[in-house]
């Protein structure tokens, strides 16, 4: 999709014509994906990383109040393995460049939800209607920012990027429906 010159950021061509373009690519090609059920390598991270982090939640409790030996040892491999796959994940990514190609849209989507949902509380807070939109407006011009470099520099991370991509992305819509019941108490105030 993204042609083989980008756009500086600070330009405005960046974030009118080429940004929204390359954000509409990325929502559409979500829904375009084939339906297909592959079993793949990164597959196999992410079972590996969710039976780590079983084996920390179940062993970290009982370890650190009973002082159990099983404990101790769910304890050691879960979190041993966590740490692990975190450096094999971001090694993974070593010496490539972030592209837009692969940019990540649910943690773009959550810092801009996070940077204006920061503004209703501050407006609740003094009552004042006015005080919460200027306050949200300013934190979803931060959030954009932070956005779109969050987007291209979590790509570091390697296949761990997926996994926080769409826990960013469930968090950017909890936050969304959180936000819209927020201001319409702030209005109702």
């Amino acid at each position: 999709m993204t042609p083989d010159i980008v756009p500086p950021f600070l330009s405005l061509e960046f974030h009118t014509r080429f940004f929204p373009r390359l954000l509409g690519d990325r929502l559409r090609r979500k829904n375009r994906a084939g339906r297909s059920t592959g079993f793949t390598s990164t597959m196999e991270m992410m079972i590996m990383f969710a039976v780590c982090l079983i084996l920390a939640i179940i062993g970290i409790p009982s370890a650190w109040t009973q002082g159990s030996v099983v404990g101790w040892i769910l304890t050691i491999i879960g979190v041993g393995g966590l740490i692990g796959l975190v450096i094999v994940s971001v090694g993974s990514q070593w010496g490539d460049r972030p592209t837009y190609d692969d940019f990540l849209t649910g943690i773009f989507l959550f810092f801009v939800s996070l940077g204006a949902f920061i503004g209703i509380p501050f407006g609740m807070d003094r009552h004042s209607f006015w005080l919460g939109v200027s306050a949200s407006l300013a934190g979803l011009v931060a959030g954009y920012v932070i956005g779109i470099l969050a987007g291209l520099r979590l790509q570091h991370l390697g296949w761990l990027a997926v996994i926080i991509n769409m826990m960013a992305a469930f968090g950017a819509i909890v936050m969304g429906g959180t936000m819209l019941v927020m201001l319409v108490l702030l209005i109702v105030q």
